[in-house]
């Protein structure tokens, strides 16, 4: 989806803003979060629906074996 930003993926190599609680919200929504979030925004269409992919590359075995499993995501109003 052509976007502002011109961002379609955000990764490990992006400069994330991480809170001071060490966990990273990630912004996956048509309106900019504002100016302080973009870094950790991902553009996504206005309408329909959106899938989220997590690929990890040489996981640790608690990722294997199903002890890890990645925060759910929360829609927010």
């Amino acid at each position: 989806m052509p976007n502002p930003l011109k961002r379609f993926v955000l990764g490990s190599r992006d400069a994330l803003q991480t809170a001071a609680d060490g966990s990273t919200s990630i912004y996956v929504q048509h309106e900019s979060p504002g100016a302080g979030k973009e870094a950790n925004w991902l553009p996504a269409p206005a309408e329909g629906e959106v899938s989220l992919n997590l690929r990890l590359y040489e996981p640790h075995r608690s990722v294997l074996n199903g002890e890890w499993q990645p925060p759910p995501a929360v829609k927010i109003a």
